[in-house]
């Protein structure tokens, strides 16, 4: 077994796909994972929580997993912004929201 941290967090999110297409069917992963995250996104609504920050805070923490799998370095600055759409506030990765 590979010693990156990044292995175990693959399986996490392979796990999740596969309850995922359990309950939504279908083949394909790459739809599967748009799907998912797009119905995450409604969740959050319900939720009242700022989908486009979390997205935003999400790839921060990929792209800073996939340089730094130990967890040592700066998380990179992330915006997600959605036209015609105006959030009450952006985020910008690990340094908060503007």
């Amino acid at each position: 077994m590979s010693r990156n941290p990044n292995s175990g967090r693959t399986q996490l999110g392979a796990t999740a796909l596969r309850a995922f297409r359990d309950e939504a069917g279908g083949d394909d992963e790459q739809t599967l994972m748009l799907d998912l995250i797009a119905d995450l996104g409604h969740l959050a609504v319900t939720r009242r929580f700022d989908f486009a920050r979390m997205i935003a805070k999400a790839v921060s923490v990929w792209a800073y997993e996939r340089k730094h799998p130990d967890g040592i370095g700066a998380s990179p600055q992330v915006i997600v912004s959605i036209a015609g759409h105006r959030p009450k506030r952006a985020w910008r990765g690990e340094g908060g929201a503007l």
